[in-house]
């Protein structure tokens, strides 16, 4: 189904969409709208926290709110 959505018979096998990229979509979606990376890793089911660390840097800067708060 996905082949008939979104890959052309003559795409590059690299540049597929597949299964994992909807998922791997779908993190980076949580992380650039502020979830929390600990909430990611849960909906993701990873086991080690490393495997989802790859998407804290798609996250807004939360800590800049905390120290403009104290006035700095």
């Amino acid at each position: 189904m996905l082949d008939k959505l979104f890959n052309k018979d003559d795409i590059d096998v690299k540049y597929r969409v597949v299964i994992h990229t909807l998922r791997h979509t779908f993190a980076s979606h949580l992380a650039i709208n502020g979830t929390p990376i600990f909430t990611i890793q849960k909906l993701l089911n990873h086991k080690d926290i490393k495997m989802t660390l790859r998407y804290a840097k798609l996250a807004p800067d939360t800590g800049r709110d905390c120290i403009l708060k104290l006035g700095f």
